[in-house]
């Protein structure tokens, strides 16, 4: 099992410690090249943590697993609450939490890094000026459905890949600045579409970095644009996400080596599209093609 990404600072003796212990992480985003969040799934024992804070980041933990009956630490003394799946926790620098439980816990922890989230908006609103509400024992079936497509990303290897992981940190990070901040209201949706000129500029320079790790802030930054703002202008000009149409596009370019090639190892060609193995590959062929790499290379 992979050691958790996530770090608290005990507030007795400021030191860091793992979010959740050695052995208790099932699953985390940390090996699939994600960039502005960290995503793993616990499976925590019965635990009483010391007197914390986050790291930096704001962290949201969301209940996946069967009730159990949680207690926190308030003003000195303790309180109590029945959580179940889609109960949540949400904590940012500074908010103190020293919680406890006597019974197995499975949660979904999100960890946003706070400067993608600043980078993401910059030019749409000033997010310094905004701070995340602490929340306690909240249920939100919105956020629930987010951690329900985290976990599906982890568990099932699905064929979204890294670009599909920052789509989705984008879209978290804009729900919890709309309803779990101290603007709360929805942000202004950038309108129009791009340029022709800047259209055709990013398309080339797709297609031109295809096999490799494309980031929506590399894709941004390219066009000097926020990734709020590239994003929405992309699929307003394209009717296609940026992560769909570069998934479209690796397909296409697969299609098109393996209808040439006389070697046929689809290792050597998923790598050189940009897919990051063969599984993934494989998902995100059938999904665009209708059969898989093998069964298309035997059409030729």
């Amino acid at each position: 099992m992979p050691d958790s990404q996530i770090h608290l600072i005990n507030i007795a003796t400021e030191r860091p410690f793992l979010a959740a212990p050695e052995g208790t992480v099932v699953s985390s985003s940390a090996a699939l090249g994600w960039r502005g969040i960290t995503v793993e799934l616990h499976h925590l024992p019965e635990v009483e943590y010391p007197e914390h804070h986050v790291q930096g980041h704001p962290l949201v933990v969301v209940h996946r697993g069967k009730p159990i009956t949680y207690e926190w630490k308030s003003s000195g003394c303790w309180k109590r609450a029945r959580t179940y799946p889609g109960i949540f926790f949400l904590h940012s620098q500074g908010d103190v939490n020293a919680p406890r439980w006597f019974e197995p816990f499975e949660t979904t922890a999100i960890a946003l890094d706070p400067f993608f989230v600043v980078q993401s908006f910059r030019d749409t609103i000033n997010p310094d000026r905004l701070h995340l509400r602490r929340r306690q024992v909240e249920f939100d079936p919105i956020l629930f459905r987010f951690a329900r497509q985290f976990e599906n990303e982890l568990t099932n290897s699905s064929y979204g890949g890294a670009l599909y992981g920052e789509s989705l940190a984008l879209a978290f990070s804009l729900y919890l600045l709309e309803h779990h901040s101290s603007y709360s209201q929805p942000f202004p949706r950038p309108r129009g579409k791009l340029s022709s000129v800047q259209l055709r500029d990013m398309i080339e320079y797709i297609h031109v970095h295809l096999s490799e790790e494309l980031s929506l802030t590399d894709l941004a930054n390219h066009l000097n644009l926020s990734v709020f703002h590239f994003a929405r202008l992309f699929k307003n000009s394209l009717q296609l996400s940026p992560h769909q149409y570069v998934l479209q596009n690796r397909v296409e370019r697969a299609k098109q080596i393996i209808a040439v090639s006389t070697n046929e190892n689809l290792i050597d060609i998923a790598l050189q599209v940009g897919f990051y193995d063969q599984t993934h590959f494989g998902k995100a062929f059938k999904r665009f093609v209708g059969v898989s790499p093998k069964a298309f290379s035997k059409l030729k």
